[in-house]
């Protein structure tokens, strides 16, 4: 074969990282398939469906084969073909420094978030006319469900740290490639709210299910904002990982009070301040604690 016939058939070679948005479509793709699978598998293998361990072994497993195996070594994501070392590198998954500082601006952000979403309680009972007094609080947020021996949802909630090296990791790192960081957490954003509908394959309801994609969509943005400006992934996992822990009970009187369409409307009235003050404390937290912060503007 010529020179010239060579180089064509080069030209013709697909690559997954120089197309970005069948990329992503072919990961959702991927993963829904391998979520299927393992769902299967775990049923021939007779672990019951509401089993403690169920909602921890189906996802995560179908994250580690899509995220550990498929992703890096046969999809060649986010940079093309490089080492599994350089792979987690680029993603930012090693990036621990410096650690503590990281650690900590996981847990206050998480901290501040459920603080702000607890609010919407105690203005809906104001709303209602209703007195705010120190039972009331007591009643309002139930931290001790999520403390008390054998709750499920420490195991439940794990999976969601790898939703994070999806999204902010290997996506957000491979539009960055093509879009400004901007642009690019916009459409993370969007994908992650979105590929939350899944869950209404595995029957849970439709409600439950818009709750999900509102707060991936308006929070996802926050999340980009918070990897790329603390340049890791641990923080955002962190604070993903608490936030769905806690979040339940620090809204506890909110969600189970307020009828549908209010729980909506106050949400997006919430979501948006939240996400902003949140924004601020991490570009704060960032200047003055973590060394080498990147500048990033998404507004």
């Amino acid at each position: 074969m010529d020179l010239n016939g060579s180089q064509s058939k080069l030209k013709r070679r697909f690559y997954f990282h120089q197309h970005h948005w069948i990329s992503l479509a072919m990961f959702c793709v991927v993963f829904i398939i391998l979520i299927v699978l393992v769902a299967v598998g775990a049923n021939w293998v007779g672990i019951p469906g509401d089993s403690h361990y169920r909602a921890f072994i189906t996802p995560t497993l179908a994250h580690i084969l899509t995220l550990f195996i498929i992703v890096p070594f046969i999809m060649k994501l986010p940079n093309g073909r490089t080492t599994f070392r350089k792979y987690l590198d680029n993603i930012r998954l090693t990036h621990f420094r410096p650690f503590i500082p990281l650690v900590l601006l996981g847990f206050s952000c998480s901290l501040i978030m459920l603080l702000l979403l607890s609010a919407n309680s105690f203005i809906y009972r104001l709303m209602e006319g209703m007195p705010l007094g120190l039972r009331f609080i007591r009643s309002a947020i139930k931290i001790k469900t999520v403390l008390r021996p054998g709750t499920r949802v420490w195991i439940d909630s794990f999976p969601s740290i790898f939703e994070e090296v999806f999204w902010r990791g290997v996506f957000l790192v491979l539009f960055m490639r093509k879009y400004t960081a901007k642009k690019s957490i916009f459409i993370t954003s969007l994908g992650f709210g979105l590929l939350h509908l899944i869950n209404l394959l595995f029957g849970v309801e439709f409600t439950f299910v818009l709750k999900q994609v509102l707060m991936g969509c308006i929070l996802g943005i926050f999340y980009g904002y918070l990897v790329l400006k603390s340049n890791s992934l641990i923080p955002a996992m962190i604070f993903h990982y608490l936030v769905n822990v806690f979040i339940y009970s620090f809204t506890y009187y909110f969600s189970t009070h307020a009828p549908t369409g209010t729980y909506f409307l106050y949400m997006l009235i919430c979501l948006p301040v939240t996400a902003t003050l949140l924004i601020l404390w991490v570009k704060y937290f960032c200047t003055r604690w973590i060394s080498g912060s990147q500048n990033i503007k998404i507004c």
